[in-house]
């Protein structure tokens, strides 16, 4: 385990159990200039996060996807989305995911530890009104080495056919592993943050 010493009587302004889903939520907070504690109670850091293969996130009309010359649009987007989930979740919620998804994706892209690219899959229900079989609604980071991730090269969990099979972990993070190296690059370089585990 790398060196991650600390005076356990300091005060941190945000406390992140888990860093699969919640390392972006730690990194938020830290990057706007909260105190952050991420602590992770596994040897390896990811949570199921890492073991996703693809790593995408369906975020419609986001910079990554603009860049590759989308012609989307957010209502497109949300009539397919509505007629997908329908009255399973309050719209407005279904509302703030395809509206703030783009804008999440372009708050990361400011951070240079961060790049995204589209994944061409196809929206699942190909069929429903509003969808997209281009692919160009799916975004994924940009793989990275895991030797590039300094004190936390060969921290990120996974792939989980390493775990599970005992096969080599690959030098090359991708996917749900690649978010999760990118997130604990970023958060190594902001001094108000610390991961342990």
């Amino acid at each position: 385990m790398p060196d991650f010493d600390f005076d356990f009587d300091f005060d941190f302004e945000v406390i992140v159990a888990g860093s699969g889903g919640g390392i972006a939520g730690a990194y938020t907070a830290a990057r706007e200039g909260l105190s952050v504690l991420l602590v992770e109670s596994t040897d390896q850091f990811g949570g199921t996060t890492a073991y996703s293969g693809g790593g995408g996130v369906w975020y419609p009309c986001n910079p990554a996807l603009q860049r590759a010359g989308t012609d989307d649009t957010i209502d497109a987007a949300l009539q397919y989305f509505h007629a997908v989930v329908g009255d399973r979740t309050p719209h407005d919620l279904q509302e703030a995911y395809v509206r703030g998804g783009a804008g999440f994706i372009e708050y990361l892209e400011q951070d240079p530890g961060f790049e995204f690219a589209p994944f061409p899959w196809p929206d699942y229900y190909g069929s429903v009104p509003g969808a997209r079989n281009d692919g160009l609604r799916h975004t994924v980071p940009v793989p990275l080495p895991d030797q590039s991730l300094g004190r936390y090269t060969g921290l990120v969990r996974g792939p989980l056919d390493t775990e599970r099979l005992g096969s080599p972990a690959p030098d090359l993070l991708v996917g749900g592993r690649a978010l999760v190296g990118r997130f604990l690059a970023a958060l190594d370089k902001l001094p108000n943050a610390i991961c342990w585990r």
